[in-house]
């Protein structure tokens, strides 16, 4: 038992090592002054209402807790340590007034009944504070500001030479005189004002300060060797820490930078420190990508000027680290202007959905995508978008039924709050469809997703005409054949609006003026629409599904046109073969010659057709029981479809073998990602007789060929017959 425990506790360090407990790694304070720390952690149902710790650490390894979310406060800081809990944002924040000497030390922050739960190190520095003299003005700036130094002068020296210098070890190098004389280092971007002479001080304003500026400036009145000192003001740049920024892996984060209005049209960047302590460049305004986040970043300006937003989806491990935001005329990561600090950390303990990274269709074909949100969240508006570049993505569709105008038709989004998702259907697919494409919703930090759509060769797996005419108050039945691979699916017909796709009900359902109808055996499912009027008009979906997970669609434009509007005949329904396979017999004319002037000649001529025509009818007669029997044996091997009204023969082994010929060249379509709609094939063909199957298997020609062959051989035997009968003569006809 021992043993074990000393290797549970060997264990603990390396846990905490990898703890999704984020805070600063150094906090520094000046006695007497406070300090702000703020802890992250998963906002998880249970760290949220787990007890939250700040300790310090001891010589012999323990950490003796400070303050908990739970009302207690050490003896040591009692009146001067509060702790206070952000469950909205999974943060709390620790703050410990009248700093003394002594608070210098190792803390951690953390989440759990005891010390030992999952925690974050935090080094505290208390400082003495400024070593300067009391009559020492200090002025605290950033980089890319404007401060003005207000310096004073004895009435008597109104007339003398007023300057101000900064000090350079035991020289004082000019910065500004009355006497317009303008330091090298400080020319264009300094000046000096004298007020009324009641007043007794002049003002020298220093603007665009940067890193070099930092120092002790002396204000003075006189000349070089007889100059008496006013004041003396330290000059400081602000060293803030970085702003804590917390994202799970797989999540979305923002990052906001406010850089002030004096930037306000100067180009932005974000650049990422690296070991090497240089700053790579990640995403600037004049429209720069790096390639790491290439289709997952995103920068938007800020109502308030000088401000913006860099939003990174998918988050990554290697998204983790301290970034600097700033701004440059040329977009370039640099040291001068206003720079802003961000120290982002990514949590692997992620309460995201994992989702698809890459969605595959063909080109005429359709993809889905799911889109997850906190429905507990105030998600008003949910919506998909295209991302073209850094700083735009196009919005296609969202859920209040705005569509982009192109993609009518062609998009649809199917929100279901009770599980928390959106799905989005794409179809009619083009390669100019490749790219990617962000989940958004209002509300939402942490949910946001992107997907890349990439436009591959597939095999058609729905077959369904592009386009289909009703007359109005007639019916029209279109159909849509489905693979074998979705034998077992639901099928489904709806219609498109901007609101999504309805979907229509099946003939099982009830009566209606529109339903659907699946025919298991020969694959076909139709959709019919009765006494056809003009809000008929639209595009109509043929798709399959299993639960919620959507897989392929095929889209159909149906328009309707008055009855006898066009002169050609239009069908009241659509079939996917037109070609009638049948046989057309075609006759021949046989020229006989005759003379009006000779009677015996016109009825000799006659009795030849008379003896002719008996033994070709005889022939037709044969042909046509011919005829017969391949019919049977065709309607023997087919299936049976029933469209509309009427029935009609359809071989599906021309389905399958051959389908160019139904349309499907322009209405391919797969559906692959990380987790595909599929199955094994469940279609089983049939057979009358088992032993067929151990028959050696034979080439079989299609019915149409097989009726073109008995054709050809009817007018062979025809032409062989009428040769005996001219050679035989008459009498023997």
């Amino acid at each position: 038992m021992a043993f074990f425990l000393a290797c549970l506790l060997a264990v603990l360090p390396v846990v905490s090592m990898k703890s999704p407990i984020f805070g600063p790694k150094e906090v520094v304070g000046v006695q007497g002054e406070s300090v702000s720390i703020q802890c992250f952690y998963p906002p998880t149902s249970v760290n949220r209402h787990s007890r939250k710790y700040f300790c310090v650490q001891t010589l012999r390894g323990f950490c003796d807790t400070i303050v908990s979310s739970n009302g207690f406060v050490s003896e040591r800081f009692s009146g001067r340590a509060n702790l206070i809990n952000f469950p909205g944002n999974g943060s709390f924040l620790i703050q410990i007034s009248q700093l003394k000497k002594e608070d210098t030390g190792l803390y951690k922050c953390g989440v759990g009944i005891s010390s030992r739960g999952l925690s974050f190190d935090i080094t505290l520095e208390v400082g003495q504070g400024s070593d300067l003299s009391n009559d020492t003005e200090v002025i605290i700036t950033e980089v890319g500001e404007t401060v003005s130094i207000n310096c004073p002068f004895q009435e008597q020296n109104a007339q003398n030479r007023k300057f101000l210098c900064k000090q350079d070890g035991e020289s004082c190098a000019l910065v500004i005189d009355s006497n317009e004389k303008v330091g090298p280092d400080y020319t264009g971007r300094v000046r000096l004002e004298i007020t009324a002479t009641s007043s007794n001080f002049f003002v020298v304003t220093i603007s665009q300060i940067n890193r070099e500026d930092v120092g002790l400036y002396i204000c003075g009145v006189g000349e070089d060797d007889a100059s008496e000192i006013e004041k003396t003001v330290d000059l400081k740049l602000l060293e803030a820490e970085p702003e804590l920024v917390y994202a799970e892996q797989g999540g979305s984060v923002t990052l906001n930078c406010a850089l002030g209005s004096t930037v306000a049209s100067v180009p932005k960047f974000l650049c990422q420190i690296r070991a090497n302590k240089t700053c790579d460049l990640v995403i600037n305004s004049l429209g720069f990508t790096n390639n790491a986040t290439h289709g997952r970043i995103l920068f938007t300006p800020a109502t308030e000027p000088g401000s913006f937003s860099i939003t990174i989806m998918q988050v990554r491990r290697k998204d983790a680290g301290l970034y600097y935001c700033g701004a440059q005329e040329n977009g370039q990561p640099s040291e001068e202007g206003p720079i802003r600090a961000l120290q982002l950390f990514v949590s692997e303990e992620t309460t995201v959905p994992k989702s698809p990274l890459v969605v595959k269709g063909a080109p005429g074909g359709s993809v889905s995508v799911t889109c997850h949100y906190d429905p507990k969240k105030n998600n008003t508006l949910k919506y998909w978008c295209k991302w073209k570049d850094s700083n735009h993505c196009a919005k296609l569709v969202d859920n209040l039924g705005t569509v982009n105008e192109s993609y009518e038709g062609r998009v649809a989004l199917l929100d279901q709050p009770e599980n928390g998702i959106f799905i989005v259907i794409l179809n009619q697919l083009t390669p100019q469809d490749a790219g990617y494409y962000w989940c958004l919703s209002s509300g939402e930090h942490n949910r946001k997703s992107t997907v890349k759509i990439d436009i591959i060769d597939g095999q058609s797996r729905l077959i369904a005409p592009e386009t289909a005419t009703a007359q109005l108050g007639q019916s029209l039945t279109i159909p849509c054949h489905f693979d074998c691979k979705f034998s077992s699916y639901e099928k489904y017909w709806c219609k498109w609006s901007n609101q999504g796709c309805e979907t229509l009900p099946t003939q099982e359902e009830g009566n209606s003026q529109a339903f659907v109808d699946c025919d298991q055996n020969s694959r076909i499912v139709s959709v019919t629409l009765n006494s056809v009027t003009r809000a008929d008009e639209g595009w109509y979906w043929c798709g399959v599904k299993q639960g919620q997970n959507y897989g392929p669609t095929i889209a159909v434009s149906v328009s309707v046109e008055e009855e006898g509007f066009s002169n050609d005949v239009q069908p009241t329904n659509v079939v996917l073969n037109e070609d009638a396979v049948q046989p057309e017999v075609r006759g021949k004319n046989i020229e006989v010659p005759t003379d009006s002037g000779s009677t015996e000649e016109h009825n000799g001529g006659s009795n030849v057709l008379v003896s002719t025509l008996v033994p070709v009818a005889l022939v037709l007669a044969v042909g046509a029981v011919a005829l017969g029997v391949i019919k049977s044996r065709r309607w023997r091997y087919s299936d049976r479809i029933s469209v509309g009204s009427y029935r009609t023969d359809l071989s599906m082994s021309e389905l399958e073998h051959n389908p160019r010929q139904f349309g499907a060249n322009d209405n391919l379509d797969i559906s692959i990602q990380e987790s595909t709609l599929g199955g094994e094939n469940e279609c089983i063909t049939p057979t009358e007789n088992p032993e067929e199957i151990q028959e050696p298997k034979q080439v079989k020609r299609s019915s149409k060929e097989e009726a073109d062959m008995a054709y050809t051989a009817f007018l062979l035997q025809s032409n062989n017959m009428a040769n005996e009968i001219a050679l035989d003569g008459p009498s023997n006809a």
